[in-house]
């Protein structure tokens, strides 16, 4: 895991005065929080309160699907540390900032502070429905 650094925080001095900074790593290609907005800041704050320690893998860099989350500042990817990636999916979908929350198959978390309409996970979901009215 990557050492937790002052400068992933100086975007948010309160965040980083905070005690959930020890339950945050990251992996080496994530340059730290500074790209995420204050409402998802909070949410990783929230989060950790509820299940534990996070590596965060992914935030605003690297390649996400096209007008991703991850692309406006509203998203992390992460692997829980204390429970099951299922456990921290279910707890995620309690917290009120979040509006979307998917798990893929390699024990990641992803979690957005996007609409709950159009949330990561509801995309198959909301292109089904909008067939079904098309008389299929």
């Amino acid at each position: 895991m990557a050492a937790l650094s002052a400068a992933c925080w100086s975007a948010s001095p309160s965040f980083a005065a905070d005690t959930h900074l020890a339950k945050i790593s990251f992996q080496p290609q994530v340059k730290g929080l500074s790209c995420l907005k204050p409402e998802t800041l909070g949410m990783i704050k929230e989060l950790t309160a509820k299940i534990g320690p996070i590596q965060i893998t992914s935030t605003c860099g690297g390649r996400h699907a096209r007008n991703s989350q991850h692309y406006r500042g509203n998203a992390i990817d992460f692997r829980p540390l204390a429970t099951s990636p299922r456990n921290a999916a279910a707890a995620a979908k309690t917290i009120e900032a979040v509006g979307g929350v998917g798990s893929y198959s390699n024990g990641l978390v992803h979690v957005d502070v996007g609409d709950r309409e159009i949330a990561w996970y509801g995309k198959k979901r909301s292109r089904r429905l909008a067939y079904a009215g098309r008389g299929r």
